[in-house]
């Protein structure tokens, strides 16, 4: 009975032994596998199979949380420099205070920037890279066309040549933008608005006096297009053009058609695409998609330009939605100062539309049952026909 209990013992001590050699080689298999991976991958490790799946979610898991540790770590360090850049300032270094400035900027965090900026110039008045930095906050929190004539101004002070030539291309660039974004908008009221004072500041810019004078033809206001275009030769070709298209245009028909969309009510043919179009004979709606979300839209034919709530805005993926400038519109609560951005697309029923220019207003601007103004720059792609008798619209691609 004794050598049997020792002979089991002994196999017991062997078949544990043998296991415990077959998990030590198994173990350096799966380790060397994952080293070749993580060369595989240039040093980034991603492995998903069952074998390491749960020691890899572990390892997710605790970048994860190093990295919202760093992260609130940097934002702590952060906020503590902006609370001393503005109450004492003075005690910071310049280099430490300037980069400050530039962190601020770097995150679009516009409204911490403004104290800690105001604080470095008047410490520093002179350098430079401060009034750049002042245009670019500027360029996101008021009206373009002041943020375009503080970048007239910068002109006059004394930059470096390179810094110089950039603050000319901005200048061109964000004004031939907007001239080209709100012509094709047909947006004539808020291109009226933003090109007037920038005529004052530089009088001969004949693009200024174009822009301006087609916007004031478009409106039907001559008398104001012929005082634009007097800064121009009298045969200049492009002013010739636009009196031409204003004075002449190709038909009555075809202008009361582009300009008035209750003709074009009349004029709707029942053999197009039908969008529809709900509401009460007093005001009418019609569901807009933009990017994934579905929203109703009263449908405006006195607003120039769409308008979407804040709310709807903070939703949409930053890659589909450009930053345009801030103007002042007026709504139905009065003149209000807000952005106007452009959207990659807009579809209303089957019909998708794209590079949609879009004012963004506070939610209080909306009433509960609809979150956006549907305006002549989306509306000019469709035609109206209103029933008198039955209080109802359709609405048809043109």
């Amino acid at each position: 009975m004794h050598k049997f209990f020792a002979l089991i013992l002994v196999l017991s001590l062997g078949l544990n032994s043998y296991l415990l050699f077959e998990l030590k080689a198994l173990n350096s298999l799966l380790e060397e596998a994952k080293s070749q991976r993580l060369l595989d991958n240039g040093g980034e490790l991603d492995i998903t199979q069952d074998e390491s799946g749960a020691f890899n979610e572990n390892i997710s898991s605790d970048n994860q949380e190093k990295d919202n540790t760093n992260n609130n770590a940097e934002n702590k360090a952060l906020q503590q420099q902006i609370v001393q850049a503005n109450e004492a300032p003075e005690n910071m270094s310049g280099d430490e205070l300037f980069n400050l400035l530039q962190d601020l900027q770097k995150q679009q965090n516009y409204n911490d920037l403004v104290l800690p900026l105001r604080a470095y110039l008047k410490l520093y008045p002179s350098d430079y890279r401060a009034w750049l930095i002042e245009a670019d906050l500027i360029l996101h929190t008021e009206p373009l066309s002041t943020a375009i004539a503080f970048y007239y101004e910068l002109l006059d002070k004394n930059l470096p040549e390179g810094e110089e030539e950039k603050v000319k291309s901005i200048i061109q660039v964000n004004t031939s933008k907007v001239i080209q974004q709100l012509s094709g908008d047909t947006a004539w009221d808020l291109l009226a608005t933003f090109i007037e004072p920038l005529l004052q500041i530089d009088p001969l810019n004949s693009r200024y006096i174009i822009g301006l004078a087609k916007a004031y033809g478009k409106q039907g206001q001559v008398n104001l297009m012929e005082n634009a275009l007097a800064a121009l030769p009298y045969d200049d070709s492009r002013a010739q053009k636009l009196r031409s298209s204003i004075y002449n245009p190709k038909t009555q028909d075809e202008q009361t058609l582009a300009d008035e969309p209750e003709a074009r009510m009349e004029t709707a043919s029942v053999s197009k695409r039908k969008i529809p179009v709900f509401g009460n004979g007093q005001q009418f709606f019609v569901q807009a998609k933009i990017d994934r979300y579905r929203r109703t839209f009263l449908i405006d034919t006195g607003a120039s330009t769409t308008a979407i709530s804040h709310a709807l805005f903070i939703k949409l993926p930053t890659r589909d939605k450009e930053f345009v400038g801030r103007f002042n519109v007026q709504t139905a609560g009065g003149s209000i100062e807000a952005p106007l951005y452009r959207l990659s697309a807009v579809t209303i029923g089957e019909i998708k539309m794209n590079n949609v220019s879009v004012i963004v207003l506070p939610e209080e601007s909306f009433r509960s049952n609809f979150k956006g103004l549907l305006g002549m720059n989306v509306l000019r792609n469709f035609d109206f026909r209103f029933d008198p008798e039955n209080q109802k619209m359709s609405l048809f691609e043109r």
